[in-house]
């Protein structure tokens, strides 16, 4: 035999061909995956990474079927489906789940994954078995089956360049043109810290049965001006912090320009620096530092590649094994305790983005648990994870000592008294109990929703009473900087616009009413 005979044999060979068919599965799974993500939460870096540790599964997946096929023939033809139920094991228990109609049945039996595991093993082996007195498996047919999962590949893969690709850019006149602050005689340190999905108090009292008056109490103490009509303006994060760093009203400008103020940015990096509000107080000697507490110092430990661990029998495995757990919870704390050390300079503009208490619950009252089942839930475990109200009360006040720690941490060591800003980006959804949240609101989850929590500590050069021209967080910084700064921003109206960039239902001076 020749040599480029035995070469030949050895490319087109079956464990070539079935070591190609695994890693294009996995592939498969990491392009699906960010083709339906979200462009901020799919970096090339992420999905690389992803994409290494499908190989990698997937190789190891190789090993095991060379080792059976030494023993087994028939016994080695059950290592692929193995290996596609593993690979897709996130979504199977999705889809289990959505299709069982009793809420016991699916919490206790479905997202159980020491029953849901066996009984996916099972369903593996009675469909092999069935498949098999209908289809006799050989390498032609692996190999059509490798040309369509790398189509598939390539297509979704595809979707996620041209999404990552897309760029905007603003088409009308800044809010900001020509606008110049006047410098205080001393600068102040201004700290503007954000507590995802934090309720109003009296949208906590009504649907989740806690008073929180307690700890605003505290905070005005303080010298806090606690705004207790405080709305936002949109429902999502996405939306509602882009407005405010670049001090533009989204729902009022073009879709294009609205767009590119939203566009690469995301929980772990806001771009924060790069603001109109950073530049303008750049200007005059504050210098902009964006903290975070879902910033990752590892790839590894990003939303998409969690989510895409999530997504396949890695999810299965118990707690203490899944590795990227072991950051999770600490973020929060961490990022507390890098605000508070800021506290010594007095020309540093602080903002402090923390994901909790919005879902998942990695915290009761008293600290840390043990977390939630997912760390990147679905949709619909998004969904379900508001109506967990005790939950979400605990891990709020876990957050309220938190605040006020720090609050007092800085106010002790700050050089000159500080321009505080604590505020959530909008409400908790407990009244979101079906379809999308984009969609039309009912009357409960429209204000639940865009009830938020506002207290602003202003120094004694700073007009409080500016703070009561506007409930909307849209014109907290454009009150802030007339107040301090000497400048007229605009006061936009309380408004609210629900929907996406292009699709937005706009609800004048934050009332609701039917949308017909």
């Amino acid at each position: 035999m020749s040599l480029l005979t035995r070469v030949r044999g050895v490319l087109i060979g079956p464990s070539v061909s079935v070591a190609i068919l695994f890693v294009s599965i996995g592939l498969f799974t990491v392009a699906f995956l960010a083709g339906e993500s979200p462009p901020s939460q799919s970096p090339i870096s992420a999905v690389t990474w992803s994409a290494f540790v499908s190989a990698f599964i997937a190789f190891g997946f190789v090993a095991v079927w060379l080792a059976v096929r030494r023993v087994s023939k028939a016994l080695s033809r059950l290592v692929l489906p193995g290996y596609i139920t593993f690979a897709f094991y996130g979504y199977f228990q999705g889809f289990v789940s959505d299709v069982v109609a009793f809420d016991f049945i699916r919490n206790r039996l479905f997202f159980s994954d020491r029953i849901f595991l066996p009984l996916a093993v099972v369903a593996t082996l009675l469909v092999y078995f069935a498949a098999s007195r209908f289809v006799t498996w050989n390498l032609t047919i692996a190999r059509y089956t490798l040309v369509l999962v790398l189509a598939l590949t390539l297509w979704n893969f595809s979707l996620w360049g041209l999404r990552q690709s897309q760029s905007y850019s603003f088409e009308t006149e800044r809010a900001t043109t020509g606008v110049v602050l006047d410098r205080p005689d001393d600068l102040f340190p201004i700290y503007w810290l954000l507590f995802d999905g934090y309720a109003r108090d009296d949208v906590l009292e009504r649907h989740f049965g806690f008073d929180n008056s307690p700890f605003l109490d505290q905070l005005e103490s303080r010298g806090f001006v606690v705004n207790r009509k405080a709305i936002t303006n949109f429902m999502a994060t996405g939306l509602v912090l882009p407005g405010q760093m670049e001090l533009e009203n989204l729902g009022a400008i073009d879709p294009v320009s609205a767009r590119s103020l939203v566009a690469d940015r995301d929980p772990a990096h806001w771009r924060f620096e790069e603001s109109a509000l950073a530049r303008l107080l750049g200007d005059i000697g504050y210098r902009s530092v964006e903290l975070s507490s879902e910033r990752s110092t590892s790839v590894a430990t990003r939303v998409f590649p969690i989510s895409f661990y999530e997504s396949t029998g890695l999810r299965a495995l118990p707690p203490r094994l899944q590795l990227w757990r072991r950051s999770a919870g600490t973020g929060f704390i961490e990022n507390m305790e890098a605000t508070v050390a800021q506290s010594g300079a007095q020309d540093v503009l602080v903002f402090s983005y923390n994901y909790p208490p919005h879902p998942p619950y990695l915290f009761s009252a008293t600290g840390p648990t043990s977390g939630p089942r997912l760390i990147q839930p679905d949709f619909k475990t998004r969904r379900e994870e508001w109506q967990h109200k005790d939950e979400y009360v605990g891990q709020l006040e876990f957050v309220n000592s938190q605040i006020l720690q720090a609050v007092e941490q800085i106010m002790a060591a700050s050089p000159a008294p500080p321009l505080i800003i604590i505020q959530s980006d909008h409400g908790p959804a407990s009244n979101w109990t079906e379809g999308k949240i984009v969609a039309d609101p009912n009357e409960a989850l429209f204000y639940e929703r865009t009830s938020i929590l506002s207290a602003v500590l202003l120094p004694s050069s700073c007009e409080r009473s500016a703070l009561e021209e506007s409930n909307s967080s849209v014109n907290t910084f454009n009150l802030i900087l007339n107040s301090c700064f000497g400048t007229q921003m605009p006061v936009h109206p309380d408004d609210v616009f629900w929907g996406n960039i292009g699709a937005l239902t706009r609800y004048e001076d934050g009332v609701w009413s039917e949308v017909r």
